[in-house]
């Protein structure tokens, strides 16, 4: 398995490379806060984007390109199983987008470390506590499995990112209608992205299962 982690990382090297470059950016603003007070905030504004970026940029390509450029297919003429196959790109890729995550988090701590203002507003809250974790492991699913159903990154890429927006809207419109404490709603609702998370593996898995 470690070998063939390792080809499955080389195989996404590029778009680790993309995400470390949106992850410098938000370095960049954070670093404008500390010397901008009055622009304090602007960080926490861009972080929900982090999670359309790993579906845009690693989710709905992965299992898509793929199938259009046929490179699936030696790797399952090499006595490999599509399982083993699939459980191999998503392991390299969910730690990606969890190691992502982290530095992120890390930059909005370095960014406002006192923690300032409501922590049920949706930029505090969106950005703390393991929701973020749990958003970007849906995010990134959700990419693959719609590259794994349509099997064309051109299809994939912006639907899965409208669908990764529409989900956080409604994530908002619905926290707004539980009167929960911050870590009893954080909990519940990276629960809730962890099984659709799980959820959306297994029809990537089907859908794979049933490419000829």
């Amino acid at each position: 398995m470690s070998g063939l982690l390792w080809v499955a990382w080389r195989g996404q090297r590029a778009q680790a490379a993309a995400i470390a470059a949106l992850l410098l950016l938000y370095g960049a603003a954070a670093t404008v806060e500390r010397l901008e007070p009055d622009l304090t905030g602007l960080t926490f504004q861009l972080a929900g984007f982090l999670a359309g970026a790993i579906c845009l940029i690693w989710g709905a390509p992965l299992i898509a390109r793929e199938f259009e450029a046929g490179t699936h297919k030696l790797a399952w003429t090499q006595s490999l199983s599509r399982g083993r196959w699939l459980a191999a790109v998503l392991a390299v890729a969910a730690a990606g987008a969890l190691a992502a995550t982290a530095v992120l988090a890390a930059v909005l701590t370095w960014s406002l470390p006192d923690g300032a203002g409501d922590p049920m507003a949706w930029p505090y809250y969106e950005s703390h506590g393991p929701v973020p974790y749990g958003r970007s492991l849906f995010a990134l699913a959700l990419g693959v499995a719609l590259g794994a159903v349509t099997r064309h990154t051109r299809i994939a890429m912006p639907l899965s990112v409208l669908l990764v927006g529409a989900g956080q809207l409604t994530g908002r419109a619905l926290r707004g209608r539980f009167d929960l404490p911050f870590w009893t709603m954080q909990w519940t609702e990276t629960a809730a992205y962890l099984a659709l998370t799980l959820a959306l593996t297994g029809i990537a898995y089907l859908a794979i299962r049933r490419r000829a």
